[in-house]
Parts: C-alpha cells; sequence; structure tokens
C-alpha cells in the first residue's frame, strides 16, 4: 500500500449526521467524539514522511472508547515514534449545535 496524502474525502454534514446517529443507536454508552488539538496533529503530521494521521479506536481506563492517533508513512506504516491520545471526549466536551453530535437526540 502506498499513501501520498490524498486518501479519504469529504462527505456531506447529513451523510456524516446518519453516520454518526448510527453509531449512538448501536453504541448508547460510548463517547460520541474525541476532540484533538492541531499542536498535538500537527506535531504528528510534520514528522518526515508523515502522509497523513491513522485512528486507532481504543478503551481508555474507565473503559470508554477513545482514539490513539499516529502518522503513517508513505509505505502505509505507522511511524512510532510519537502517538497521540488525551483528546477531550463527548459527552463531557461536546458540540451541542452539531448534528454529528446530536446531543439528547
Amino acid at each position: 500500500m502506498v499513501f501520498d496524502g490524498n486518501e479519504g474525502s469529504l462527505i456531506l454534514m447529513d451523510e456524516g449526521a446518519q453516520m454518526t446517529a448510527n453509531f449512538r443507536a448501536a453504541q448508547p454508552n460510548s463517547n460520541l467524539c474525541i476532540f484533538f488539538g492541531k499542536t498535538m496533529l500537527n506535531e504528528l503530521l510534520n514528522q518526515p514522511d508523515a502522509m497523513g494521521l491513522r485512528f486507532y479506536f481504543a478503551l481508555n481506563g474507565e473503559n470508554q472508547m477513545t482514539l490513539v492517533t499516529v502518522a503513517a508513512n508513505s509505505n502505509g506504516n505507522d511511524i512510532q515514534d510519537k502517538v497521540g491520545n488525551k483528546g477531550f471526549p463527548c459527552p463531557s466536551e461536546c458540540c451541542a449545535e452539531s448534528p454529528l453530535a446530536a446531543v439528547g437526540a
């Protein structure tokens, strides 16, 4: 597998909102999202040969879903020097106006 930094694509908000609603229905007690600041994300992306970020689903010490993120190089391999975590989870840090979170829906 070769990565060139163009992987992934944008989708419409309505499609994303339906996908996150499906997740909330299937996993009602899980975190809805994790917020990571740009400083940590840029530090991962600024590593030599970083083509993007890979997000691993994980469970934290409270048995709640979280994400562990790592940069991947052009060969599709994780760059193992730096790994990100400790973002702010939702529901405690949500964007209540977002159709992606639909808190209380």
